[in-house]
């Protein structure tokens, strides 16, 4: 349970920034590629972790999907191919999906596949995972646009509305956060 959400959210709102001054940069070191990393996976725990404590974050926040690409699985992956997605992967064609946050957080958490997406002009543009329950059966990409997006609306979520009922006769607690 988290008790106070600002250590969560600032560092969210840090990372959207990096973001958006990466993907106009040119030649990502490796550095900044290992910074990539850490931020995606440390951000998309946060926003877990905040999604998952009732009153941190709106039920509006709460219910966003997010567009994703869809890549079909062509073989079997292993830790020993895991890096080449172009042979694993039908990368020619894709389709898009909207998945809601949970979905997403856990797949980047427990990712089997885990890649930046870098452009020819050597700029972050996204990021490909996939789980170790969903290896075998497609891989997924996220625009880097979309998580600056996610990041800086969980980041800058802050409920003004707290309403809680209960049910007289099954006692089941219904709460409404605005």
């Amino acid at each position: 349970m988290i008790w106070e959400s600002e250590g969560w959210k600032a560092p969210l709102l840090k990372m959207a920034k990096r973001f958006t001054t990466l993907k106009v940069s040119r030649e990502l070191s490796e550095d900044q590629l290992a910074q990539i990393e850490r931020d995606i996976f440390i951000g998309f725990y946060s926003v877990r972790r905040l999604i998952e404590t009732p009153t941190k974050v709106t039920d509006e926040t709460r219910a966003m999907l997010l567009m994703v690409r869809k890549f079909a699985n062509l073989k079997p992956v292993t830790w020993r191919n895991n890096h080449r997605l172009d042979s694993l992967y039908d990368l020619s064609k894709s389709n898009q999906e909207k998945r809601d946050i949970e979905f997403i957080c856990g797949r980047v958490i427990h990712s089997f596949i885990f890649a930046p997406c870098i452009s020819e002009e050597g700029s972050l543009c996204g990021v490909f995972f996939t789980s170790d329950l969903d290896k075998d059966k497609f891989l997924l990409f996220m625009d880097i646009d979309e998580v600056i997006a996610l990041f800086r609306q969980v980041g800058n979520d802050n409920p003004s509305v707290i309403e809680s009922s209960r049910d007289p006769v099954t006692g089941e607690e219904t709460l409404i956060v605005k």
